[in-house]
């Protein structure tokens, strides 16, 4: 995973779904199909529009009080989970782990036609609790390839978590805009060019970014 582009949230100036459709609507264009994975907080209405007029299908996670549309009935996901039996969803797996998935295709809120997943572990009940939603507005994919897709979601969290917790992005010491700007371009230097070709010399420069040594960034 290569960092694309990153820009500063400003709650004074916009929301975060009004930036990331902003991201989203100046994404290169081509010809290959492009897959936009976002968790549950983004995919709204507007995103979803967004990204279909830059030429990007949506997989993404869901919160269980969306609505959607079973047997034209209108009710929530999690309403509609407590009648799911066994027997109503499919076995499958993506790596090594096993889902049970119970699959929709048809309207949301949000969308006139998109697949929902509700999906569970194979090795737990199917309950509220253990269930997890998911969306995709490519109609065409297998389950498996929505799920497989999806998972590649995760390097984006690992991303963060090692800028975070190793780089001290969440407590930097500076204080400017322009100085933020350029401790995140250093970071994501790093994940583009060092990060694969890892020496002793770039963990003496890690250990620095790391706050032992803080570079001057004003």
């Amino acid at each position: 995973m290569i960092p694309y582009d990153f820009k500063r949230y400003e709650s004074e100036k916009q929301s975060k779904i009004q930036l990331a459709c902003e991201l989203v609507a100046n994404l290169p264009r081509c010809s290959q199909k492009k897959y936009l994975l976002i968790d549950t907080w983004y995919p709204a209405k507007s995103v979803l529009e967004t990204a279909a007029q830059s030429g990007c299908h949506v997989i993404s996670g869901l919160k269980t009080n969306r609505i959607f549309y079973p047997q034209g009935i209108r009710q929530s996901l999690k309403e509609f989970a407590n009648h799911i039996r066994k027997s109503d969803t499919d076995l499958v797996t993506v790596g090594h782990t096993s889902y049970r998935v119970y699959r929709y295709e048809g309207k949301l809120n949000m969308v006139e036609n998109a697949v929902v997943f509700l999906c569970w572990d194979a090795a737990e009940s199917l309950t509220l609790k253990n269930m997890r939603a998911f969306l995709s507005t490519d109609i065409s994919l297998s389950s498996e390839q929505i799920l497989s897709y999806y998972s590649k979601r995760w390097v984006i969290e690992t991303y963060f978590r090692t800028i975070k917790g190793n780089f001290s992005f969440d407590c930097y010491q500076v204080r400017s805009t322009k100085a933020i700007h350029r401790f995140w371009t250093l970071l994501s230097l790093y994940r583009c060019f060092l990060h694969p070709y890892r020496t002793r010399y770039t963990s003496r420069w890690i250990t620095a970014m790391a706050g032992k040594k803080k570079p001057k960034l004003d």
